[in-house]
C-alpha cells in the first residue's frame, strides 16, 4: 500500500498545484465498498479498497480519462454492462481474446468480474479485472471500449494504473480548465 499512497500523494499535489484539489472526492465509507462489494459479489482487491478509501473517485470530467469512478458510479457502470451481457447483447463475442492469446485475461466481451476504474463519458474506461485468465494476475486494469472490446491488461496493478496518471500529470500533459481536466494541447488548440 506504501507505493499506492505515494502515487496519490504526487496526484493530490498536482491538483494541489492546479487549485483543483475539490476535484477528487473524499474517501469511501467501509459501508460503500461493503455495498459495491455486495452488488459486484465478490471482494474487490485490496489496492482498489485503498484507493476508494483515499478517493471515492472525482467529480464527473474531474480526471485525465473523464472521471474516475467511486463506489455508486462504479456500480452504475456494471450495472449497464452486466445488463447487455446478460441480455445476450455480447453473445456473438464470447470468443473475443482482450489480451491477442496470452490467456491473461478471461475471453469475451465483459465479465461480472471487472470493476469499473473510470469513464470517459462515451462508453470507454478502464476496468480492474478480479477473475484475470489462467496467465493474468488479480487486479490487472484492462481497457473497455465499446466498440473494439476489451484490451490488455494494460497494467498488471492498479498502482501501474496510477502511477501513468501521475507520470502525465506532472509532465504537463493535462491541465485543469473550466472545471474539468483536459489534454494540454486540446485546451491550447481553442
Amino acid at each position: 500500500m506504501t507505493t499506492l499512497n505515494a502515487i496519490w500523494e504526487r496526484i493530490e499535489a498536482w491538483y494541489e498545484a492546479q487549485g483543483a484539489l475539490a476535484q477528487l472526492q473524499p474517501g469511501a465509507t467501509e459501508e460503500q465498498i461493503a455495498a459495491l462489494e455486495a452488488f459486484l459479489g465478490y471482494p474487490v482487491s485490496d489496492d482498489l479498497r485503498a484507493s476508494l478509501r483515499r478517493h471515492d473517485g472525482t467529480v464527473d470530467g474531474g480526471w485525465p480519462t473523464g472521471t474516475l469512478l467511486g463506489t455508486a458510479a462504479s456500480q452504475d457502470e456494471a450495472t449497464v454492462w452486466r445488463e447487455l451481457l446478460d441480455g445476450g447483447d455480447f453473445d456473438g463475442n464470447t470468443d473475443h481474446d482482450a489480451s491477442a492469446g496470452r490467456e491473461q485475461v478471461e475471453r469475451g466481451w465483459w465479465s461480472h468480474g471487472w470493476v469499473p476504474l473510470d469513464a470517459d463519458g462515451g462508453g470507454n474506461g478502464a476496468v480492474v479485472d478480479m477473475t484475470p485468465g489462467p496467465a493474468g494476475s488479480m487486479g490487472q486494469v484492462l481497457d473497455m471500449d465499446h466498440e473494439a472490446g476489451p484490451s490488455g491488461p494494460q497494467h498488471d496493478t492498479l498502482a501501474g494504473y496510477l502511477e501513468e496518471i501521475a507520470e502525465k500529470l506532472e509532465s504537463g500533459e493535462y491541465v485543469v480548465a473550466d472545471g474539468g481536466v483536459y489534454a494540454a494541447d486540446e485546451v491550447e488548440d481553442e
